[in-house]
């Protein structure tokens, strides 16, 4: 697909594109920071894994995950600012369900972990109450914001790991597996982002912020099973310092 063979390009715009208008506007500053916190995940339509001989479909439930990174922040108008975030994200989803190996029926409970390298690059809308002073000097100050834009991402690692349980010859058996499964999907992935938070503080600011966020491509990328159209989707929960 075109967009994936171009999304490393996009994302390198992306990042120049912010730092160079943060550079141009002279009179505004950058304010850097860092993020962190977990996010509740999960696929659109089931997992497929093929080996050998056998040959899983998968129903997705939701898995917990983490998500840490950077910021980087220029005001554009009083209240309107351009924000580039670079992270680290796991996504993924959990299965508990049944599938059948040569007559036998076993029990999965299991999980997909994708470690992505990720950019969204997000307008946020802010609250921006008036300065106030006491004595002099400036009180701190909460604010509200919501945050809309786009992101792409990189994918560094894939794993579907966890027990499988049954009793092929009549004894109950039970087996822990790990299987690297970074083939079965694209390098790259792409899609919106929408959010909301709030901060506190003048100078140095403390923030929360919980997003949406969905692929827009197909990420699947499994040459035994075409029909495997996989995205993610996850939930974002950050606590954020701007220094």
């Amino acid at each position: 697909m075109q967009i994936i063979r171009t999304l490393p390009i996009l994302i390198i715009f992306s990042l120049f594109t912010t730092l160079g208008i943060t550079n141009s506007t002279k009179a505004q500053s950058i304010d850097w920071g860092i993020t962190g916190g977990m996010n509740i995940s999960s696929h659109v339509n089931k997992f497929w894994y093929i080996e050998d001989d056998i040959e899983l479909r998968l129903r997705p439930d939701i898995a917990v995950g983490y998500n840490v990174g950077f910021i980087a922040r220029t005001k554009l108008t009083r209240i309107l600012r351009l924000q580039a975030e670079p992270s680290l994200i796991l996504l993924g989803a959990k299965y508990d369900d049944t599938f059948r190996l040569r007559g036998t029926e076993f029990q999965t409970d299991s999980r997909t972990e994708l470690t992505y390298v990720q950019l969204p690059l997000l307008l946020q809308l802010t609250t921006a109450p008036e300065e106030q002073t006491t004595y002099g000097r400036k009180r701190s100050r909460t604010t509200f914001h919501l945050s809309g834009g786009l992101y792409g991402a990189y994918l560094l690692d894939a794993r579907f790991q966890g027990t499988n349980t049954g009793a092929p010859i009549g004894i109950a058996f039970e087996g822990e597996f790990s299987n690297d499964v970074i083939s079965q999907y694209s390098e790259y992935d792409a899609g919106a982002v929408f959010g909301l938070g709030f901060e506190y503080g003048y100078y140095r600011k403390l923030g929360f912020e919980t997003r949406a966020q969905l692929s827009a491509i197909d990420s699947g990328d499994n040459p035994q099973q075409p029909a495997f159209k996989h995205r993610n989707m996850a939930i974002t929960f950050s606590i954020y310092v701007l220094l």
